[in-house]
């Protein structure tokens, strides 16, 4: 049975407005009361705009989603939800569609009294996260508008409901993904659930990131072997044209960190973003989170070079998630000591406690593997120190 975190008293309370980090972020409406624009369906929900408000209601009987067009990472939500009928329903964030399955975080919504309406359950996942305390349970008012707000912040997860905190808890699945309305399964009891006043405040990835690549030239970074490294449109672009391996490294060092960046192969060949590494030429010692075009292929898996070779693999979902060639993929990488954690497009893909760590600091390198046949495009380049 998985753990399920219930929250006391103590841990209700109405929330300050004041003291949200929304300052300096604008508060964006993802609905603009007259149709579905920014939104599509998944499923078999049935969806209409009425009144400024969207219904969602029981269609075949299978889930139904109704899905921001946009991915968030750290967002504060707030919307305004209201049953009429007793059928379950629910709010995704920070999801996947893996094989046409949602999966992720759900923020439950539920008419009934008692069946955790601001929990936390994962879909399609470990099931049940956070639960609402026995005072947490008395937010909800039946058959009325209910104020929700859903604050993703790094690994912190928060719900209120009508101005009362209902859970708080720490999470590593996801780092980014879809928001989604949810119909769920069944015809008996019938889901009709009405949402309106839909905001968010994006926050993108938190603060205190800086940038690696400047956007103009590769001021920073040092090139190792032949291959051909340049700038265009705000992209580092590498090109094998040789036989042999080729590296983009930091002139700094990192020990414990966070990286981010958004990559592209243009060719069929492999690449990787190399941590706690040394180079003598193009012999590197270090760490390496795959990236490879092929679905597949163990992208944000670890692959220790100079020693064991692979190390750890990305989950089946992870490897679902990958992109092909041409298309961007987003790769976050988490290194504590030797606890490092990889996302593959904002799902995690490895997380691993490495109890034979050979390497525990060194330069950031990018890579274009032996064979001449990458090329690869790298882009929004962050780090952020992990204390």
């Amino acid at each position: 049975m998985k753990p399920v975190i219930i929250f006391s008293l103590l841990t209700l309370f109405i929330f300050p407005i004041g003291a949200l980090p929304d300052e300096d972020s604008p508060k964006i409406s993802l609905f603009n009361g007259t149709d579905l624009n920014g939104w599509h369906s998944v499923g078999g929900g049935k969806w209409t705009v009425e009144n400024g408000e969207i219904v969602g209601e029981t269609g075949t009987g299978e889930y139904g989603w109704l899905v921001a067009d946009q991915e968030y990472s750290d967002f504060i939500l707030e919307l305004k939800f209201k049953a009429e009928a007793n059928g379950n329903s629910g709010i995704q964030f920070r999801s996947h569609i893996i094989d046409g399955v949602m999966k992720g975080y759900q923020a439950e919504c539920d008419n009934r009294p008692g069946m955790h309406t601001g929990g936390v359950y994962e879909e399609h996942g470990r099931g049940w996260l956070a639960q609402p305390s026995e005072e947490g349970e008395k937010a909800l008012i039946p058959d009325e508008w209910n104020i929700y707000r859903i604050q993703m912040l790094g690994d912190t997860i928060q719900t209120w409901l009508n101005g009362r905190k209902i859970v708080d808890f720490h999470d590593n699945q996801s780092v980014r993904g879809i928001i989604a309305l949810q119909v769920h399964s069944g015809k008996e009891p019938p889901v009709k659930m009405r949402w309106k006043d839909i905001t968010i405040i994006d926050l993108n990835y938190g603060e205190d990131w800086t940038p690696l690549f400047n956007g103009k030239n590769l001021e920073g970074w040092v090139e190792h072997g032949q291959e051909k490294w340049s700038v265009a449109d705000n992209c580092i672009v590498g090109q094998a044209v040789t036989d042999a391996y080729g590296y983009l490294a930091t002139v700094q060092t990192y020990k414990d960190f966070i990286i981010r960046l958004r990559c592209k192969a243009e060719g069929t060949g492999n690449s990787g973003l190399f941590y706690h590494s040394t180079l003598d030429g193009v012999d590197i010692r270090g760490v390496q989170a795959e990236i490879d075009p092929t679905p597949g292929n163990h992208t944000a898996g670890l692959y220790e070079s100079g020693g064991r070779g692979w190390i750890a693999l990305p989950n089946e979902d992870a490897e679902k998630l990958t992109r092909p060639v041409g298309e961007w993929n987003d790769l976050y990488v988490r290194v504590k000591g030797n606890h490092v954690t990889t996302y593959t497009n904002g799902w995690k893909a490895v997380d691993f406690i490495d109890n034979e760590q050979k390497y525990n600091d060194g330069v950031i390198a990018l890579q274009l593997h032996s064979g001449g046949q990458a090329s690869m495009r790298w882009q929004s380049i962050y780090v952020k120190k992990v204390d």
